[in-house]
């Protein structure tokens, strides 16, 4: 049996109710072809206040705010830091590989301190083991653009007024240095020619001839 129809769905509490009840237990609405989710099942009245809190934003085609009273979760941001890259993507102002990228690095962060993680609860030090983890296996030069990366889906959050205030990511948290970063490129093998470097070589060798 499909997941849908092994699970004993609720029934609307009125029949005017907007939402309905997907199969991921929680309340959902399609808008302009997508589906929004608005809430656990157990909880209606609150999925539909989300809902009546959104909608003029998703009719409209707009990334709806994140309204709340307390901490908001990693997840939220991410989501709404991705949603807001997919649409750059689909406007074609970000490139394949960047927007793969970004969607990795969110994937990392949440692997790294969970989805339901609260903002207020994330510390320096949290990053500190975060970078010091990524060190471990990337040079200076991956390492850099990462951390850069994740800085930027924070910085999101608090441009787009989903969090109060920055987040703190401490001192450690940083790119590695320019000096660091010299260092390590003079330490890796000399790379080969490519082809079409040799071409060049080779045509601008016959030309220097008698």
């Amino acid at each position: 049996s499909t997941p849908s129809a092994s699970i004993g769905k609720p029934p609307k509490p009125h029949p005017d109710f907007p939402l309905f009840p997907h199969a991921t237990r929680r309340w959902a609405k399609k808008v302009r072809g997508k589906l929004h989710y608005f809430g656990p099942w157990a909880d209606p009245d609150a999925a539909l206040q989300l809902w009546l809190d959104q909608k003029d934003e998703l009719l409209a085609g707009l990334i709806p705010r994140v309204r709340t009273t307390g901490s908001i979760a990693l997840r939220d941001i991410v989501n709404h830091f991705l949603e807001a890259k997919k649409n750059a993507h689909k406007a074609h102002e970000l490139s394949d590989i960047l927007f793969a990228k970004y969607y990795e690095t969110c994937k990392r962060v949440i692997d790294q301190f969970g989805k339901d993680r609260l903002l207020s609860d994330l510390h320096p030090s949290d990053f500190g083991v975060f970078r010091d983890k990524m060190a471990a296996k990337w040079g200076p030069v991956t390492l850099g653009c990462e951390i850069q990366r994740i800085r930027t889906i924070f910085k999101h959050a608090y441009d787009n007024e989903l969090i109060p205030v920055p987040i703190r990511f401490g001192t450690l948290f940083k790119k590695p240095s320019r000096s660091v970063v010299r260092i390590h490129k003079s330490l890796q093998p000399r790379k080969l020619f490519a082809a079409d470097e040799i071409r060049v070589l080779a045509v601008a060798h016959s030309r220097r001839r008698p």
